[in-house]
């Protein structure tokens, strides 16, 4: 696995959602096709024009741990921005754009610059821009949705989809009809990373969001990590203020 300091693993690894706890009550899934849950979860998806939000951050993997306080900041179709913090001290800056990553290291005063691809072959990310936002936000994310397969589970419905390249499952709950788990499978990379979201609450226009996530990695570039984001003054459609300059004195990392 690449080396990174703990300020630049922080920064990266904000962009993630994990196992969703088990549940007790609700619903118990009948027989619904995979045509009728792609609707409900379409009917959900959050798609605010601007989004704004704290989130508290456990970061561990097999040779480190570190706790961080992050705002993050969006602009639909346009940027990511996140500022990671402790004690009060920015340890690092980081800038999305429709094709690159840009990341400032304040403890080392250097700074990264990477293509989005780089997310994806080195932490099982989503590679492009408006699939990071639709992470962030707790979107379902599809890289293909012809042919999936339904099957009620419990207090769950399974969606599930197979392909060369990439497996994909989704838990949806029969009650509420809200995405409570996804989980992927990069053939190719040989990378698995489970997302789930847990503590849905109201945002204004009673859209639901998802205040507690977890992300678990697995795979030969990663090794197994964990990340555990806990969101809260989350606000929406509110435009907000994105500054991102390189210092002069910054040196880019090896």
């Amino acid at each position: 696995m690449k080396y990174l300091p703990a300020a630049l693993m922080a920064a990266l690894m904000i962009f993630g959602t994990a196992c969703s706890t088990s549940r007790k009550g609700g619903a118990t899934a009948k027989k619904a096709g995979p045509a009728f849950l792609l609707e409900e979860l379409a009917k959900k998806r959050l798609q605010p024009d601007w989004f704004e939000g704290k989130v508290r951050i456990d970061y561990s993997d097999e040779s480190q741990s570190l706790s961080a306080s992050a705002t993050i900041r969006m602009k639909r179709d346009s940027v990511v921005w996140a500022s990671v913090r402790k004690l009060g001290f920015e340890l690092a800056r980081l800038l999305v754009t429709a094709d690159s990553v840009y990341v400032l290291d304040r403890i080392n005063n250097e700074y990264t610059v990477e293509s989005l691809d780089y997310l994806a072959t080195a932490y099982g990310l989503p590679a492009g821009l408006l699939q990071l936002q639709d992470f962030i936000l707790g979107n379902p994310l599809f890289f293909d949705s012809k042919g999936l397969q339904a099957e009620p589970q419990g207090k769950d419905y399974h969606l599930s989809g197979r392909s060369p390249l990439m497996e994909t499952d989704y838990w949806i709950d029969a009650g509420a009809l809200l995405l409570r788990r996804m989980a992927f499978y990069d053939i190719r990379n040989e990378q698995k990373v489970n997302v789930g979201l847990e503590e849905y609450g109201q945002l204004s226009g009673n859209q639901n969001f998802s205040y507690l996530r977890n992300l678990e990695l697995d795979g030969r570039h990663t090794g197994k990590t964990a990340v555990v984001l806990k969101f809260s003054s989350v606000e929406t459609d509110i435009p907000k203020d994105i500054r991102f300059e390189i210092p002069d004195r910054y040196t880019r990392a090896k």
